[in-house]
């Protein structure tokens, strides 16, 4: 019985360690094993346990993720789309899963807070063994997450787990991530971070024991981390193997000693009076407020950033204004459905003005549902996060800590790509969810555990026929290029196209199979022209479709196509194709 009632908290340690060590960026690799362990879990919980009060409460972000499957109908990358709405599936039902949590917050949180620490454990190691990681191109600490701002955020949730756990176990947990936070450079990060310790501040009752916490891991890690902008095979880039197998060995050292320093200083600070409390506060809020001074004495701009020591006094946006603009540009030509879920790469290229500002969302969430979603999906997103939210403020101790992790996902994601790391959004989810059910459980029919096992079957195939069509499509495209594999090519493709019909790359890949192969170019082209049909916004297969007919001389299709590339963007590379297609129409020239 104990096992059974201990299922539900085991399955979402396990599925939040998987997210937060293979979640695999913004791929979408892990989120069928990700969903699909959530849907075995919620199963055998309904079946055993019963099912939890609380579900109410994620009826808008179902919505949302029956939106993002609606929008598939008109997106411009209907495959994306589909990719998109299974990732917001995967997050309900991780929040689903939390509400069996309830009766257990406490665990969550303390096991949650183990789960960060590895996380912080793993990330500093990368710096002290350089195999580990790759830091040659850039030093900014990333691993495990994949992207050092989702890894900055995984600080702002650690911190409150830590400021909860007090002694020595909190102290050194809010010790690591210190260090980690400020060795990935993430402005955003640090912003967050400290809002959410101000929002710790204000609804903690035990203000008094949570600054000692937070002193007692902040002196020796600022030392730590002085120490570690002197060694620049630590903080700098392009630095040799070498210097950073040195460095890295100083590095572990005062990294250990650090630590040593934060539990001693742990254990004594038990006695900090109200008086230094609140001079450790005023001290560190001045730093803060010097630091802003500066950044807005020295900083500017909305152009591309360095990714050095430098970020911190700067207040360019590296190009995020330039998004929001193009964002806003895409919404007001799309205003009630938007142009499909994860669709944004498309509205970038329609409406960037360099080619340097390349992005895959708008790096903040709200604009990015409203110009991919439309109002609809932005209102359900409003909504859903609103629901979650509901009760914040009056949390404490644990339930705390774990309320403010939603909060901090919400506000890193006005200014970054959060929803597309499954190992950000987990823990906020499932933490949502804890915090919306209720202990009181409710027995499940034997049939309706057998509906609910059908439906989870579904469910789970929804998300697995994206991934095997993107596996196929993968080796379909490394078979293509060579005449011996490509037969094989043309098959992956047409299997890839049975389980996702929208797949637009497979038609590219039998374009290059059946050229291998030496079809006619009739047929050949006819494969770039299905590729441009399945995605008439992409400017890639409309580039495709130009550069080929270009290469067979037929100068008038070739510039037809390539014409129709340009209007969708206009600082790429097939800019100069365009122009010798023109030329040669004007010249009277067109062999086809």
């Amino acid at each position: 019985m104990r096992a059974t009632r201990d299922l539900p908290l085991a399955a979402a340690l396990v599925l939040l360690g998987y997210a937060l060590f293979f979640g695999g960026g913004v791929a979408d690799g892990a989120l069928p094993w990700l969903g699909g362990g959530a849907l075995v879990a919620v199963v055998c919980s309904a079946a055993a346990l019963g099912v939890p009060r609380g579900a109410a409460r994620l009826a808008p972000l179902a919505a949302l993720v029956a939106w993002l499957a609606t929008t598939i109908a008109w997106s411009a990358l209907p495959d994306r789309s589909w990719s998109y709405a299974d990732r917001t599936l995967v997050y309900l039902l991780l929040a689903l899963l939390g509400l069996w949590l309830a009766p257990r917050r406490q665990a969550l949180a303390l096991g949650l807070g183990a789960l960060l620490g590895a996380v912080a454990v793993a990330a500093l190691a990368t710096k002290v063994v350089p195999t580990l990681h790759d830091y040659s191109l850039v030093a900014r600490l990333s691993a495990p997450i994949g992207l050092w701002n989702q890894l900055a955020l995984l600080a702002a949730f650690a911190l409150p787990l830590a400021l909860w756990r007090r002694g020595v176990a909190g102290a050194l947990l809010a010790y690591a991530w210190l260090v980690a936070l400020v060795l990935t450079y993430s402005r955003g990060g640090i912003v967050t971070a400290l809002v959410v310790l101000a929002l710790w501040f204000w609804l903690d009752e035990e203000r008094l024991r949570s600054a000692a916490t937070l002193a007692a891991a902040a002196v020796p890690a600022a030392v730590v981390v002085g120490v570690a902008f002197a060694l620049p095979g630590v903080t700098r880039s392009g630095q040799s193997l070498h210097t950073r197998w040195v460095d890295g060995g100083v590095f572990a050292a005062v990294l250990g000693v650090g630590a040593a320093a934060a539990a001693a200083a742990a254990l004594r600070l038990t006695a900090l009076t109200r008086t230094h409390a609140r001079i450790a506060l005023g001290v560190g809020a001045c730093a803060a407020a010097a630091v802003v001074a500066v950044a807005v004495v020295r900083g500017g701009g909305a152009g591309e950033l360095s990714n050095g020591g430098q970020r911190f006094t700067s207040t360019s946006s590296n190009f995020r204004t330039v998004w929001w603009r193009q964002a806003l540009d895409g919404w007001r030509h799309h205003v009630l459905g938007g142009t499909g879920g994860g669709s944004f790469r498309v509205t970038n290229l329609r409406y960037r003005h360099s080619s340097l500002d390349n992005t895959i969302e708008p790096h903040d969430l709200p604009l990015q549902f409203g110009t991919e979603t439309g109002v609809v999906g932005l209102l359900l997103w409003l909504l859903a996060t609103a629901a979650l939210l509901r009760g914040t403020l009056r949390r404490r101790g644990h339930e705390l800590a774990l309320a403010l992790l939603l909060p901090a996902f919400l506000v890193h994601s006005l200014v970054d790509i959060d929803w597309d790391f499954a190992a950000v959004a987990a823990p906020a989810f499932v933490a949502a969810g804890a915090l919306a059910g209720e202990p009181r459980l409710r027995r499940v029919a034997p049939s309706g555990a057998l509906v609910a096992a059908g439906a989870a079957v579904a469910l789970f195939l929804a998300l697995l026929m994206p991934w095997l069509g993107h596996r196929w499509e993968g080796q379909a495209l490394s078979a293509s290029l060579d005449a011996r594999s490509a037969p094989r090519a043309l098959s992956l493709a047409n299997r890839a196209l049975s389980v996702d019909p929208f797949i637009a790359a497979a038609y590219a890949d039998k374009a290059f199979a059946a050229e291998s192969l030496g079809e006619s170019p009739r047929t050949v082209f006819a494969y770039y022209r299905a590729a441009v049909r399945r995605e008439p916004a992409n400017p890639f297969w409309w580039q495709l479709a130009g550069d080929y007919a270009l290469s067979q001389r037929c100068y008038r299709t070739a510039y037809t196509y390539l014409l129709q590339y340009t209007e969708r963007e206009a600082y790429g590379s097939a800019t100069q194709t365009y122009n010798e297609a023109r030329d040669q129409v004007n010249a009277g020239h067109n062999n086809c």
